[in-house]
């Protein structure tokens, strides 16, 4: 049984974020430049960690975030309404404990990050990092042909975000947690020397683009090199079609470091196509199809995944309730990528599971989602997960049944300026999730309460 001490715990997870709205330094004919800060806070703690297993004794039931994140942005006007824009950001991350991801433990001695885990140590139980965020310039065109179609060119270079579709591969290009801390909050997401190029022609748009990501170790460092095609047939309908190629930055075994990249994906070829639909008033229909050709180092194999989504939202019933379903399969040996946040729930599946233990890979993932809004500025979310290995042999398991998650979120907007939100989660191990996790059999719950002042 919970004891009172354990039930009131849960509750004590508390998140806050302090953002400064963009704030105007100068706004004329010559352009505009604007500043803002955010700053993010988070404690949690943890009520049967790693559901009980061994691996709790070296990680921390209560553990502390810190995220600030300052920003500026610029618009230089130019000749015949062409724009050049640039943008600045820094961000200071720390945590205090060790979180269930397991990257930084107590007591323990582990390969330390940032040096291709070649240097052994301890961390110190205060895990900080100071960088640079995003720094970029660009260029948009006006007008570019004297048609009635509208075409426009934007080009742009540095470091800066790039998500394509729903964030599904490409969202995040930063790891986050670790040495650098924050794990959770996920304050660094930007790519690191990327090129990117969007030309946009009515309701159809071209981008090509050049990133490379910020990894916690730098052996696994990628880079991803394609293009998109995105066209918006209507307020209804979307369709998008993209071509990735990946690689990693280092040779095989790349002097200095242990992690024989041989064992890693150094070479990939990914077909992504999307599809949004709304058949019916209230009605949303989403799919993403992705086809992988993989080559680990001198094996070449094949691997596919994606996901379906059905959701309705009943507009004239009381509290407008809003259901969807969604099942998404990543098959054995599936690259997830660099997925990232939109979302509760995407590409992070689950606030436990997706969070610290599972990746986007040789798993099937099942998802009911009720979002109710009592008010205009309130939003209940009850999400439910289960979860399911493709393959388990490929984890030594002998069950291929992981878990089930339960995640309960409010989103609360009390006013333009602060909004809270608060959550109880809970994973429920089947016999491969017992397994996974060593000797892990409770129920793991964690909980949230947040809240955001803008000002």
């Amino acid at each position: 049984m919970i004891n009172r001490r354990c039930f009131i715990s849960i509750f004590v997870t508390i998140f806050t974020q302090v953002a400064m709205a963009d704030y105007s330094l100068y706004d004329g004919e010559r352009g505009a430049i604007s500043a803002g800060l955010e700053v993010q806070t988070a404690m949690f703690t943890e009520v049967n960690n790693q559901s009980g297993s061994s691996a709790k004794a070296h990680l921390s039931d209560y553990f502390w975030e810190l995220s600030a994140k300052p920003h500026l942005e610029g618009e230089l006007n130019l000749f015949n309404e062409n724009k050049l824009y640039g943008g600045f950001s820094y961000v200071y991350t720390s945590t205090l404990g060790h979180d269930p991801s397991g990257y930084t433990q107590k007591d323990v001695t582990v390969y330390l990050q940032e040096t291709d885990y070649t240097a052994l140590g301890r961390y110190d139980n205060y895990h900080y990092k100071n960088k640079t965020e995003e720094l970029y310039l660009g260029w948009k065109s006006a007008k570019l042909l004297d048609t009635e179609e509208k075409v426009t060119l934007d080009l742009s270079g540095g470091k800066q975000n790039f998500k394509l579709g729903s964030g599904f591969l490409l969202n995040y290009g930063a790891d986050n947690g670790g040495n650098r801390g924050a794990g959770w909050i996920n304050s660094r997401t930007a790519f690191n020397n990327t090129m990117l190029g969007r030309l946009n022609v009515d309701d159809v748009k071209f981008e090509g683009f050049y990133l490379e990501t910020r990894p916690l170790n730098p052996a696994e460092k990628r880079i991803y090199q394609g293009g998109n095609i995105e066209y918006n047939h209507s307020e209804t309908t979307k369709f998008a079609v993209s071509y990735i190629n990946t690689g990693n930055k280092r040779m095989l075994h790349d002097e200095g470091s242990i992690d024989s990249l041989g064992n890693q994906t150094t070479h990939n070829h990914t077909y992504d196509a999307r599809f949004e639909f709304s058949p019916l008033e209230n009605t949303t229909i989403n799919t993403e199809y992705v086809y992988q050709i993989n080559q680990i180092a001198t094996t070449m194999t094949h691997a596919s995944g994606g996901f379906g989504q059905i959701e309705y939202k009943f507009q004239d019933v009381f509290w407008q309730p809003a259901l969807s379903y969604r099942c998404a399969i990543q098959g054995e040996g599936f690259d997830g990528m660099s997925p990232g946040f939109g979302t509760w729930g995407t590409w992070f599946q689950g606030e436990i599971t997706g969070e610290w233990i599972l990746e986007n890979s040789n798993l099937i993932t099942h998802q009911g989602k009720l979002v109710l809004s009592p008010f205009e500025s309130l939003a209940l979310n009850l999400i439910y997960y289960n979860f399911t290995f493709v393959n388990p042999a490929a984890f030594a398991l002998t069950s291929p049944n992981y878990g089930n998650e339960v995640n309960v979120l409010a989103d609360w907007e009390f006013s333009d300026a602060l909004e809270f939100s608060a959550g109880i989660e809970a994973f429920i191990p089947n016999e491969a999730g017992k397994q996974y996790l060593g000797d892990g059999n409770k129920v793991w719950l964690q909980g949230i309460l947040t809240a955001s002042f803008t000002f």
